[in-house]
């Protein structure tokens, strides 16, 4: 037999061997999505996971919309282990979590960070639990920049500015920050830290004394944050969902339906992905108003 010969068999029984990889991908994914139809009428504790940098999460909001319609659903748990992330991809998260606690019960557990965002986002539950190595706090809104013009000056390039007004496209890295422009970018920032502040004062009836300490942004553990009423209780995953339980009144053996496997699993069908993410490495991150904690950078 001929190299060429030897070689076109082996391509071909690779091709059939992914193909067949490929079929049986396809049903096992189908056949888990006509279980979780089956499950469709059944009551059930909602689970979502919100993970790492929370932006752009029209995902989440779109399931949790899906929730405050569902007359199924009998109390939401929602993991989180994020260093928060835009300020207000942070609050709407938080705001869609509040409207669902009017309907039914709900109940944040923190794993290793939820902190400034991450924080903000658990505000929206009826009770909060953290592990007691949990990182928490970092209560506060921050603004990234570098100032270039120096170094550029050094390279013999002079950036071309033209705007209509002073304060247009505030900070601009090709250009100094004087005092009225860096005066201005901190009231912007005084004001969110005031909405952030208020919405922890009234959903954790804390003291003035410990709302001033947190509010310059210092991280706390998860023990530290239950002493100063951050949060509720210090245990784990299991501690939050057996309090949900109770809180509802639904049996110990009710279906617990894992919305962020669901998403996973909807986002194969759809490769539009791919394309949020491509966009999202051509975006410069810290070129915004940011509720999150980044240490090291």
């Amino acid at each position: 037999m001929k190299k060429n010969e030897l070689l076109d068999q082996f391509y071909k029984k690779r091709k059939s061997f992914i193909n067949r990889v490929l079929i049986a991908t396809i049903i096992l994914l189908i056949l888990i999505s006509v279980s979780f139809q089956f499950h469709e009428k059944e009551s059930f504790i909602a689970r979502i996971s919100i993970q790492g940098i929370i932006q752009d999460r029209k995902d989440l909001l779109d399931q949790l919309e899906g929730l405050s319609q569902n007359e199924n659903v009998k109390g939401l748990l929602t993991i989180i282990n994020s260093p928060g992330g835009t300020y207000v991809a942070s609050k709407e998260v938080h705001d869609s979590i509040k409207n669902i606690s009017n309907k039914i019960p709900t109940v944040a557990y923190m794993r290793e960070m939820a902190t400034s965002g991450g924080y903000l986002a658990s505000l929206g539950s009826d009770k909060i639990f953290g592990n007691e190595g949990t990182i928490t706090g970092s209560v506060g809104v921050i603004l990234q920049t570098a100032d270039i013009s120096e170094l550029l000056g050094k390279l013999g390039i002079s950036p071309i500015i033209i705007k209509s007004g002073e304060l247009k496209a505030v900070p601009n890295p090709v250009e100094k920050i004087d005092d009225q422009k860096k005066k201005y970018l901190e009231e912007i920032i005084k004001t969110m830290q005031k909405e952030f502040l208020q919405i922890v004062r009234v959903k954790r009836n804390i003291s003035d004394n410990t709302l001033e300490l947190v509010s310059d942004g210092r991280i706390f553990t998860g023990k530290q944050a239950k002493n100063l009423s951050l949060i509720d209780e210090v245990g784990n995953e299991n501690d939050a969902l057996n309090w949900l339980k109770e809180e509802a009144g639904v049996e110990d053996n009710i279906r617990i339906k894992d919305l962020s496997l669901e998403n996973d699993i909807s986002r194969i069908f759809n490769l539009s992905f791919l394309k949020k993410k491509i966009n999202y490495l051509n975006q410069n991150f810290y070129n915004g108003f940011f509720a999150i904690w980044t240490p090291g950078i």
